[in-house]
Parts: C-alpha cells; structure tokens; sequence
C-alpha cells in the first residue's frame, strides 16, 4: 500500500509538472482529475474539473473528456443528479458507451429503477457483448419484478463470461424467484468467490425483496 501511494503521488507530482510546463496539454487535465477521484480527493477534483471545463470550453476533445471525468467526480462522491447532468452532454462516440452506463447505473444507485432501465438498455443494445452491461439489466429487470427479463440479461451475462460471480449470483437470483428446482447458479457463484458469496448469502432473503420492487422509491418515482 505504502509503494502504491509512493506511486501515486509520483504520478500526482508528474502530471502537476506537466500541466505547469505545458498548459494547453488538456490531457494531463483529465488524468489527474481521475487520479484525485481515484484517491477520493474528491473537493480537489471537481476543482480541477470544472476550472478545467473552463480552460479549455473551445477545444471538443478536451470536453468531451473532462465531461466525463467531471461526471466520475461527482458519481464518486454518489452525487448521481450532477453526475448524470454531465453524462447527458457527451456526444462522442467513444465515450458514449461508458457514458451511458454510468448514467444507468448512478439512476439504479438512487433506486430510480425505470429511468437506470432506459440507459441499461440503450447500452446493450450499443454493446451486448459488454458483460457489465447485461448484468446491470438483470438487476434492473429484477428490481423492477420482471424475473423473465432479468433472466434473459443474466443468461446472455452467462454466455458472455460463465465464470462470472456476479452473473451467476445474479441468475442463482432469479431462479430462487421464479422457484426453478435445478439452481446451480448459486453453487457456481460460491465456488468462484466464496467470501464474496458469504456476505450475500447471508442476506440473499433480502436481496430478492429488494431486486423485486419491494422498495418504495420506483413507485414513487415516474
């Protein structure tokens, strides 16, 4: 840990030297707002990023990558209404994708099941090779009460990475929802992290109820 932070703060010093001798280098901008959010020198961060946004507002490349580590600054910091206030305005295809997810997942953070469903499924459809992606549509679908949905997501999860903790805990959970007899899921998902597996086990009850809509917060919020 002591030589991880060692590097950090040679990394730190670097890009601040970088930035000091080459001030339109908007690229040393954006690698040290992320390695501030890394950190969690979150104040320093957004700091940085919106003087940065600033600095460089008639350059579209700089932007576009400052609007998305601006986004990460505030998703960090589970501020998810500004964070998404600056996934709304990146444009470039690039980031698109990594966009769109993080949009989706900072609306399902704040339980906002309905809206994270309309970015989870606009990122499938821009990847659905992305593994992430598909597991986070499983347990949008799940949170929401659609079992069948969220075992599709989870079977295509599946497909895309069998040995996934995540995708196996992720259908093991919907074959305790819909009572399927055969449940391997759960068993592979032990087998694959049995720490990890411990800790949900444990509450494996409660994460159903949760998955299944039991949560006030979606039906509250349209």
């Amino acid at each position: 840990m002591a030589k991880l932070d060692e590097d950090v703060q040679k990394d730190i010093k670097q890009l601040v030297k970088d930035i000091s001798e080459h001030p339109d280098h908007w690229q040393a901008y954006v690698d040290l707002v992320n390695v501030l959010t890394v950190i969690n020198s979150l104040v320093e961060a957004e700091d940085l990023a919106l003087k940065s946004l600033s600095i460089f507002k008639n350059n579209e490349a700089a932007q576009q990558e400052l609007l998305y580590a601006t986004g990460n600054v505030y998703y960090t910091a589970a501020d998810y209404s500004r964070a998404t206030s600056f996934f709304n305005k990146i444009t470039d295809a690039k980031l698109k994708h990594d966009a769109t997810m993080m949009q989706a997942q900072s609306f399902y953070a704040q339980n906002k099941f309905k809206q994270g469903l309309a970015f989870a499924l606009t990122a499938v459809q821009q990847d659905n090779a992305d593994l992430n992606a598909q597991i986070l549509l499983g347990n949008i679908w799940l949170s929401l009460g659609d079992s069948k949905a969220a075992r599709d997501a989870f079977d295509s999860a599946l497909i895309i990475n069998s040995d996934d903790y995540s995708a196996n805990l992720g259908r093991g959970v919907v074959a305790m929802a819909l009572n399927e007899q055969d449940n391997q899921w759960l068993q592979i998902a032990k087998k694959i992290d049995p720490k990890q597996y411990q800790a949900d086990a444990s509450r494996l009850d409660d994460l159903i109820q949760v998955m299944l809509g039991s949560t006030n917060n979606e039906r509250n919020t349209d």
